[in-house]
């Protein structure tokens, strides 16, 4: 049965990368489906782009193929994979840590090695540094279109075997949060944390709270002020701060109408720290 096959890069779109990406999905069929998720993630910063496939998988239908290429590993050991998550759908990836946040948070039912005998563009034998077009392309392409099942992907993996990158952890005691910036909403500069909504009612905040938001990078302390927890941006005035749950039901930070992030300076990762505490 055909299905959809969604992209997703660090590569950008100022050359011939992505579209040569295309051009081998079609010449495996012409008629399938395809879409971006997108090439914008931060070049070699796999970490986002697990964070990405979390943020966008779910809602795509059951049995959508992901392609994900963020890959500073590209031509040496590691394994290319096509996982099948709990959700239904199936990624195809380097076993690089891409695969750290749909593992953590929806499961993976099963995964598979490929078979690159089988499942590479033919031609490209002697290329080793553009598995994106080559392998993982061509691959989903395959299994997308119904050329392949899963099971002709390759050998199966132990779901224990993949690769996962260090996550911190939020923490949580009464009227504190400690947490990280986990990724920014880049176009408008907000704050993602990796602190739930749950977490916010268990450290017993409520909307309307004065909240003290402190975020350090490496134990330097880069902002330091007294924030309002507010359902919406038009809570607060033109270019004030909120506290916010966003889309993904985790807490997010940020300026109404301006751009946090660029304001403050401030990053994204497990270096980058933030606390809540309520104000008295």
């Amino acid at each position: 049965m055909k299905s959809v096959l969604v992209l997703q890069s660090d590569f950008g779109l100022d050359d011939g990368a992505v579209s040569a990406m295309y051009g081998v999905a079609k010449g495996v069929d012409r008629n399938l489906e395809i879409h971006d998720l997108t090439h914008g993630v931060t070049p070699f910063q796999i970490l986002e782009g697990s964070y990405r496939l979390f943020q966008t998988v779910k809602f795509w239908p059951k049995g959508t193929v992901f392609v994900s290429v963020v890959d500073p590993g590209v031509g040496t050991s590691r394994k290319s994979v096509v996982a099948l998550t709990t959700t239904g759908h199936y990624i195809v990836t380097p076993n690089n840590g891409t695969l750290t946040h749909i593992k953590q948070k929806y499961g993976i039912k099963a995964i598979r090695l490929i078979d690159e005998s089988i499942n590479r563009l033919e031609g490209s034998e002697d290329s080793h540094t553009f598995h994106g077009r080559d392998v993982y392309a061509y691959t989903g392409a395959r299994l997308a279109s119904g050329v392949i099942d899963y099971e002709d992907v390759g050998p199966e993996l132990k779901v224990e075997d993949i690769i996962e990158m260090p996550v911190d952890e939020a923490a949580v005691s009464e009227g504190n949060i400690e947490g990280t910036v986990e990724v920014l909403d880049i176009r408008f500069g907000h704050l993602w944390t990796n602190i739930n909504q749950e977490m916010l009612q268990e450290a017993s905040f409520k909307l309307g709270d004065e909240i003290e938001v402190l975020i350090s990078y490496r134990d330097k302390k880069k902002y330091h002020s007294i924030v309002p927890y507010a359902r919406s941006f038009g809570a607060v005035g033109m270019s004030e701060p909120l506290i916010y749950v966003n889309s993904m039901l985790m807490v997010a930070v940020a300026l109404h109408q301006g751009n946090f992030a660029v304001t403050y300076n401030i990053g994204a990762g497990n270096d980058w720290k933030i606390s809540f505490r309520k104000f008295k």
